[in-house]
């Protein structure tokens, strides 16, 4: 017996390939995908409260958060930082998504509709993106009021790369998790993996302090390229070769992952 896609998942509104014109099919996928991340306030509100207590925490608060830098203050820097960290967990949050329509059996209904894994991959980083469009937006807004200061403008591309990077890079990483596994074991991994991220990358504590040994790792983890590109924008280090190998390398990879998964995953499911 089929089952009706209407029952599986609330935003079953696609409709079958015999009544749709095939090239409809992406855009209102879109739209769903878009209403659907924008109305879940669980979700847009831990990812706003965390950056912002993070940089309230450590970049507000300490006396050292007023101290001067090449292009700004230690709390300008430390705002970019929980932005580009704010992004990147919201956007993970594409994972469990993914692992609820899993179970409800709505991957496998796409596979009967004209949608392609790149229309599929397309929508689910868009929405990402609008999600983290408004915590970065959110908390560099916080910073401004508590008195963060970044030059411009390179407080203009520290808010791109954060926004922009941080979210494609690990909205597609969101997806290949959620499709190498399942239910609750999505949890048990990107929790771990974002921290273990976190912290080769440098983003709450530098590499130089860990030792020459943690600092030659961190530089071929995820989030090392895009801090590494964030310092050079508010502190005006160097830019590395490698941090920009790295950025482009893992967020081909994740997406390689993703679409291959979804490939695989859709047909049995």
């Amino acid at each position: 017996m089929t089952t009706n896609p209407a029952t599986t998942n609330p935003a079953t509104t696609i409709p079958a390939t015999t009544s749709t014109p095939g090239r409809h099919v992406p855009r209102v996928y879109l739209r769903l995908e878009l209403v659907r991340a924008l109305r879940n306030p669980w979700t847009i509100g831990f990812s706003v409260l965390m950056p912002v207590a993070l940089y309230l925490l450590f970049g507000a608060g300490p006396a050292y958060g007023a101290m001067e830098t090449p292009r700004g203050t230690v709390a300008g820097m430390i705002m970019a930082n929980m932005a580009l960290f704010g992004a990147m967990m919201a956007s993970t949050n594409v994972a469990g998504s993914v692992s609820d329509e899993r179970a409800s059996g709505w991957t496998r209904q796409l596979r009967l509709t004209p949608l392609s894994p790149v229309y599929y991959i397309g929508a689910k980083l868009l929405a990402a993106l609008a999600i983290g469009l408004f915590v970065v937006t959110i908390t560099f807004a916080v910073g401004v009021a508590t008195g963060a200061r970044l030059d411009l403008p390179y407080a203009a591309w520290a808010f791109l790369l954060a926004w922009l990077g941080g979210t494609t890079m690990f909205a597609v990483f969101g997806l290949a998790v959620g499709y190498l596994f399942r239910g609750e074991a999505v949890l048990g991994v990107v929790g771990p993996f974002m921290s273990l991220f976190a912290f080769f990358g440098g983003v709450f504590i530098p590499l130089e302090q860990l030792g020459s040994v943690m600092s030659t790792i961190g530089q071929y983890t995820p989030m090392y390229g895009l801090r590494s590109l964030l310092a050079s924008l508010t502190l005006g280090a160097e830019v590395e070769p490698v941090a920009v190998a790295g950025i482009v390398c893992w967020t081909a990879l994740f997406a390689v992952v993703a679409a291959w998964r979804y490939r695989r995953v859709a047909g049995r499911e």
